[in-house]
């Protein structure tokens, strides 16, 4: 007897949800780690930067070139900021991502714990099943063999 044909139903859905989910987490990770690959650049950049400015100002500067690297930092600082608020995000997107994943994981188990219970009780009715028919066969023979013979 075949799985009923809602509970594979729900069994396909499962694990179609599931495999969805593997793909948009896959997704997830990949954008949390170029979020984080970009913040690290700009990271990089700004000491960079900075070394370079150091650098210069033991030679010595003017004042434009010191305002034009206040501001220049200013301005590599809120965007390093923005690029740490798009890895938290990116971050928190992947969090939940997995969550979704571990919840259409634990559905679809629980719905394959289902289907096998399921399969193993038609299992254990068809052995029933099949035994009795052999009873039945057993009996009926052995009546035949204990009647007495018609011949003589």
């Amino acid at each position: 007897m075949p799985i009923t044909s809602s509970l594979k139903l729900l069994l396909d859905l499962a694990q179609q949800q599931t495999d969805s989910s593997v793909k948009k987490l896959g997704k997830l990770n990949f954008q949390q780690q170029e979020a984080e690959k970009k913040l690290n650049l700009l990271l990089q950049y700004r000491h960079s930067y900075q070394l370079h400015f150091q650098n210069s100002t033991a030679k010595g500067i003017d004042h434009i070139e010191w305002l034009n690297f206040i501001a220049f930092m200013n301005k590599l600082d809120a965007a390093i900021n923005e690029q740490r608020q798009a890895a938290l995000h990116a971050k928190n997107k992947r969090i939940a991502g997995g969550d979704e994943f571990l919840s259409c994981q634990r559905k679809l188990k629980s719905y394959d714990t289902l289907s096998k219970r399921q399969q193993d009780a038609e299992n254990r009715q068809q052995i029933k099943y099949e035994q009795k028919l052999q009873d039945e066969f057993s009996s009926n023979s052995s009546r035949r063999n204990s009647l007495p013979s018609r011949e003589g």
